[in-house]
């Protein structure tokens, strides 16, 4: 199924053993902009040069103007909600983006 990603800041909350902590990650979403999946670990820039480093740092950076989402647990396994109002993450397609 086509759809798109970005990065986006997920808070996950404190339990017995760790600490509560922000951190960046991959979510992918489909044509509809509903989130299908994130990546498990955070996303830390790379790049083969420094430039590409310093550019994938600016993308990571992205991840703030977009609202923070939150692991929650549900039903069936665990979902991304929007962390203010508790809403299903969703994100706007991109411009141009179908099928």
């Amino acid at each position: 199924m086509a759809g798109f990603w970005n990065y986006r800041v997920i808070y996950c909350e404190a339990t017995k053993d760790e600490a509560a902590q922000y951190q960046i990650h991959e979510v992918e979403y489909n044509l509809n902009g509903k989130v299908t999946n994130w990546s498990e670990t955070g996303a830390a820039p790379f790049g083969t040069t420094l430039d590409e480093l310093k550019d994938d740092a600016e993308r990571l950076k992205t991840a703030f103007e977009k609202p923070v989402l939150k692991v929650m647990r549900k039903a069936r396994g665990y979902e991304l909600v929007d962390v203010n109002t508790g809403e299903d993450a969703y994100a706007e397609p991109p411009a141009g983006l179908t099928e």
